[in-house]
């Protein structure tokens, strides 16, 4: 059963956070039930679902799933205001997964039935360290409110999209060096960007970064430490 939740948490990662982009969300916010991306947005779900299974016998599970899912986003169309949306709408997806899968009696094939469970635990943590810690933190920032002030000046050194870079690419470096052991490189890695990005002077944005790098670090030690523990790697 631990096989094919994780299986399927790979397959929720990928359609929900890397096969949906803004203005996929934004159209599905605004037209509900009436966008025409909520339906492939479900299609992608129920795909996902199935092939990630490597069971054809799943089919009516990963039905549940992309059902469950439609549902889920609708209600979350009229329930926008609330701050907290974002994790509420994930939890229930996570929830009605593990449900599915807790249901479900079929087998897996036989390649799956191996010791391949810490491989697949590997690959979702690499997944969850990428696009989605991004997607998280902004709703972190979103929920709590803060938020930077960056005034009108477009020519502040910035590069565009470097701090997606930065950030997935200290995540992955954490998660590795977590998974190793290394715990003295987690901790230079991030007393050498907190000086860095404080020596440009600007407190209010360099608190907001702090708080970005603190996340940033947290999801990936957190996802290290949960894979050693759990596989006592």
């Amino acid at each position: 059963m631990v096989r094919l939740l994780l299986l399927q948490i790979i397959a929720h990662t990928i359609s929900d956070f890397y096969l949906q982009n803004d203005k996929s969300c934004a159209d599905k916010a605004k037209n509900g039930f009436k966008s025409p991306k909520l339906y492939t947005h479900v299609l992608i779900t129920f795909v996902c679902a199935w092939l990630l299974s490597f069971s054809f016998s799943f089919w009516w599970a990963a039905l549940i799933i992309a059902a469950s899912h439609l549902l889920v986003d609708v209600l979350k169309c009229y329930a926008y205001k609330c701050k907290y949306i974002f994790f509420i709408d994930q939890l229930l997806h996570l929830i009605v997964i593990v449900a599915v899968c807790c249901l479900w009696n079929g087998n897996l094939p036989d390649w799956l039935n191996g010791g391949e469970e810490e491989h697949i635990a590997l690959l979702l943590g690499l997944l969850i360290c990428l696009k989605p810690s991004n997607i998280i933190i902004k709703e972190i920032f979103k929920a709590a409110n803060i938020k930077v002030n960056k005034g009108s000046d477009d020519d502040n050194g910035d590069l565009p999209n470097a701090g997606k870079l930065i950030g997935n690419v200290e995540r992955l470096l954490t998660l590795v060096f977590v998974l190793l052991g290394q715990y003295e490189a987690v901790g230079f890695i991030i007393a050498a960007k907190s000086l860095l990005r404080f020596a440009e002077g600007d407190k209010a944005k360099s608190e907001y970064v702090l708080i970005g790098t603190l996340l940033s670090f947290s999801m990936a030690i957190f996802v290290g430490v949960a894979i050693k523990l759990y596989y006592g790697l």
